[in-house]
């Protein structure tokens, strides 16, 4: 059992550093808890009442998954998911003319539109 609180601790750790810990810790934590239990399942030798846990734990795994954040930055400014840069480049002068706050948005609203061209920008230059 210490054992494998060390590897959860070093395995936290890495994906703080990583800044995946926060985005991803219901999934974590709900995979982690539905996979201790299909093993202690096993240990004790209920193996009807493991296979329901362990399909829990890798259900928890590829439902509980974040949202891509492109996929949020794609609705902002309105382009398609094949765009280029210049698809991408006239949608962000159109939504930042309504973001900016000179033009009555907000700081948010423009730091937002901003972001969203970044992204989509650094994801085509991949």
């Amino acid at each position: 059992m210490g054992i494998a609180l060390v590897l959860a601790a070093a395995l936290a750790w890495w994906l703080h550093k990583r800044g995946e810990l926060l985005p991803n810790l219901v999934r974590l934590v709900g995979t982690g808890a539905g996979g201790l239990i299909a093993i202690r399942m096993l240990e004790t030798g209920h193996l009807l009442a493991a296979a329901p846990a362990g399909a829990a734990a890798w259900g928890w795994w590829q439902f509980k998954r974040p949202a891509d954040p492109a996929v949020r930055a794609r609705r902002l400014l309105g382009v398609a998911e094949d765009a280029d840069a210049a698809a991408i480049q006239t949608a962000w002068r159109i939504a930042i003319s309504n973001a900016h706050p000179d033009a009555g948005g907000s700081d948010a609203a423009a730091r937002a539109v901003t972001e969203a061209r970044d992204l989509l920008l650094a994801r085509l230059a991949r």
